[in-house]
């Protein structure tokens, strides 16, 4: 999938905070949840995220959707990474 397949795939699923991320060489979170469903397309560079299903290597045109409440790790490969990412909110309780 292009950036503008992706963009497109993001307004289709009403995403939120649609935008650019980018973080820096080795960078490695601390095990976290988020309360949204995260949806990213990698631009360039890689991150290993790690859940407890496994691992999988992210590479530029690669694209992953993590479900709200997946507690997960991001670890940033040498050459940083930059995200085309989009959020899809729970419903307001």
């Amino acid at each position: 999938m292009n950036e503008a397949e992706f963009r497109e795939h993001l307004r289709a699923r009403d995403c939120s905070r649609v935008g650019i991320v980018e973080w820096p060489p080795g960078r490695v979170s601390a095990e976290h949840a988020h309360e949204f469903t995260a949806l990213g397309l990698i631009l360039a560079g890689g991150f290993t995220l790690r859940t407890a299903a496994g691992e999988r290597v992210l590479r530029p045109g690669d694209h992953f959707e993590l479900a709200a409440g997946i507690p997960h790790v991001e670890d940033v490969g040498p050459e940083g990474v930059t995200i085309l990412s989009g959020r899809i909110e729970p419903p307001p309780a």
